[in-house]
């Protein structure tokens, strides 16, 4: 007759509700591999609802960092997006927080402050640039959001 080896006196037992667990998640993790993530719209719904609710304390954060900076300038994501927009907020932000802090980046800051008032202008009076300046203004802002929560400030 083989002897089980005995448990060790610091490891507690599993419970029958932690197996349970354990092979219902497995199961799911299966069939959403096989068929696909199902959500009621019920859970659709409540998804959709959180989602909300992150963007809107995500641009209350933003208004609320940016409430302390002296410096409101952003012409084209104002012309763009509106003062109040999280995509303008988002820009000042990393102005604020990432390109003032070198050399090179208060350069970059001189020179979009030389150029961008004639680039809302323009924008102004084409309406028809918008759409492209709004996708390629958007993949900066979508970039220099990932980097500044990226660096936890």
């Amino acid at each position: 007759m083989r002897k089980e080896p005995k448990r060790g006196q610091d490891e507690p037992p599993v419970s029958a509700k932690e197996l349970a667990e354990m092979g219902f998640c497995e199961k799911r993790v299966l069939l959403a591999h096989l068929h696909g993530q199902r959500l009621t719209l019920a859970q659709r719904r409540s998804v959709e609802r959180g989602r909300q609710a992150h963007e809107q304390y995500y641009r209350e954060g933003l208004a609320a960092v940016s409430a302390t900076v002296a410096d409101r300038r952003c012409f084209v994501a104002t012309c763009l997006y509106g003062d109040a927009a999280w995509q303008t907020e988002t820009l000042r932000r990393f102005r604020d927080e990432v390109l003032l802090r070198y050399p090179l980046g208060g350069w970059m800051v001189e020179a979009y402050y030389e150029l961008a008032p004639g680039m809302s202008r323009l924008l102004a009076w084409q309406p028809w640039l918008q759409p492209p300046a709004r996708a390629l203004v958007g993949m900066l802002v979508r970039m220099a959001r990932r980097y500044v929560e990226g660096r936890g400030s």
